[in-house]
């Protein structure tokens, strides 16, 4: 099993624990947090399930590597990891679960320690993602890491009886220093 434990400026990135169960509970009965993620329009998932998952992945690379992410001063803010690995790829998901951190330059801050991650630790050659096209925010983010457009999905999201589309995005590994977290 890889060890997890990154750090930047303000951020901790480790393996999820059980006791990550009621803050990831709030995140995710939070329209505010889902509103751009397959939970959206939906109910809450049930703290067993949660309860379950963080049990499953808190001790496995594969298939999903999961990530708690905490503020150091603050604990538990959000979550994410790697799936769908191929031979030299994987996703990457994130998500900061509270509200009162968004705009303070921390999912930049857990982009740059989990890209770090992905290329110099699992040797990665690529990471992609999926996010919604009206996500402007995480678009914007993603953009500024360097991630490019590489396929527009139209319509594969239906909210509120409205299509919407997500776009595939990717970072190709680049041959020069590993990425260091800024500090803000």
């Amino acid at each position: 099993m890889l060890s997890m434990d990154l750090r930047g400026p303000r951020l901790h990135i480790r393996r999820p624990r059980l006791d990550d169960a009621p803050a990831s509970y709030r995140w995710f009965a939070n329209p505010d947090v889902t509103a751009y993620l397959p939970l959206a329009g939906k109910s809450k998932l049930p703290l067993e399930d949660i309860k379950a998952y963080l049990a499953r992945v808190a001790t496995t690379d594969r298939p999903d590597l999961a990530v708690t992410i905490d503020l150091l001063d603050r604990g538990p803010i959000g979550c994410g990891g790697f799936r769908n690995f191929d031979a030299d790829a994987a996703e990457l998901s994130l998500v900061l679960g509270e509200p009162s951190v968004w705009g303070q330059g921390l999912g930049t801050e857990a982009m740059q320690l989990l890209l770090a991650f992905a290329f110099d630790q699992l040797a990665l050659k690529r990471v992609w993602l999926l996010v919604r096209a009206d996500n402007q925010r995480a678009v914007k983010l993603f953009g500024r890491m360097g991630f490019v457009v590489i396929e527009r999905q139209r319509g594969v999201v239906v909210v509120d009886d409205s299509p919407r589309d997500k776009l595939r995005m990717e970072l190709t590994a680049r041959p020069s220093a590993p990425a260091e977290p800024i500090s803000n």
